[in-house]
């Protein structure tokens, strides 16, 4: 199931929403609609209740392809929605044949080109990583969002006002910040140490389809697959792309201890 189909007839790629329905019915009905990963045929589906998409009439030749949720197909188009607007150059479901990826999102800024990912099933720490890596040799910066369905507070350390005696400098009183224990995988352990390494703040990021909203997980330590850390929630209408990287009301807060928090997560996460 896609959300971009390419035209038989003309050869173009077309997006689910950015051409009317009649439209789109009257080229399924013609059959002028091919997956652009393996060419096969594509129908349309579009009912009352889920987003409109595109069906493989018979099974995906694509290595690896894995028919995606209805959630996912509404977290990618959220994200392609909001940050294409202003953007020089976007698109969903974007082929790199030179690494033979496909990412979610593809938008181009004045200054960088970025790749949106929503991701909600599990990968290994080594698969995480050989997707990011094949980006960066790109140039390419890739964001992850991870789907609410990964996001676990842990019942035995339950979210609470951060204390003021903590001694990270963090915000306390705004975003709804909170601290607490959560669990995570061996993805989100690759995303935080791949982040500090780079000297970024560690961070997940966690988007909800649904209600538009961005939780953000500031990482303190680790131990074992408990994530301590300082929660925060912003709307996805307040974040943008800014130098390179997601910016959300919470950067300009941090941006003066980005390098305390990459290395005091270095130093203590084990």
């Amino acid at each position: 199931m896609s959300l971009t189909a390419v035209r038989t007839d003309t050869g173009e790629q077309i997006t689910v929403g950015e051409i009317s329905l009649e439209e789109l019915r009257a080229l399924s009905g013609a059959r002028c609609l091919h997956c652009p990963g393996c060419g096969s045929p594509l129908t349309l589906k579009a009912g009352t209740v889920r987003l409109p998409h595109f069906a493989h009439l018979s099974e995906c030749t694509i290595p690896h392809y894995e028919p995606e949720s209805e959630s996912h197909r509404m977290g990618k188009w959220a994200l392609y929605q909001h940050f294409r607007v202003g953007a020089l150059a976007a698109g969903l479901e974007h082929g790199f044949p030179e690494t033979d990826q496909r990412a979610d999102v593809f938008i181009e800024t004045s200054t960088t080109l970025h790749v949106l990912e929503f991701q909600q099933a599990n990968n290994s720490f080594q698969e995480w990583l050989d997707r990011h890596q094949r980006y960066q040799r790109l140039g390419v910066v890739d964001t992850w969002f991870l789907g609410v369905v990964r996001y676990r507070e842990m019942r035995g350390e339950p979210l609470r006002p951060i204390s003021p005696y903590d001694p990270l400098p963090v915000p306390r009183g705004s975003l709804g910040g909170m601290a607490g224990g959560f669990g995570i995988r061996e993805m989100e352990r690759a995303i935080l140490n791949t982040c500090a390494q780079s000297d970024h703040l560690p961070m997940l990021i966690y988007l909800d389809p649904q209600e538009l909203q961005v939780t953000l997980l500031l990482a303190r330590e680790i131990r074992g697959m408990t994530l301590r850390a300082y929660r925060y929630r912003v709307p996805l209408a307040q974040c943008a792309l800014r130098e390179g990287q997601l910016w959300t009301p919470l950067t300009p807060l941090l941006e003066p201890h980005t390098h305390t928090f990459a290395a005091h997560w270095r130093t203590g996460s084990r």
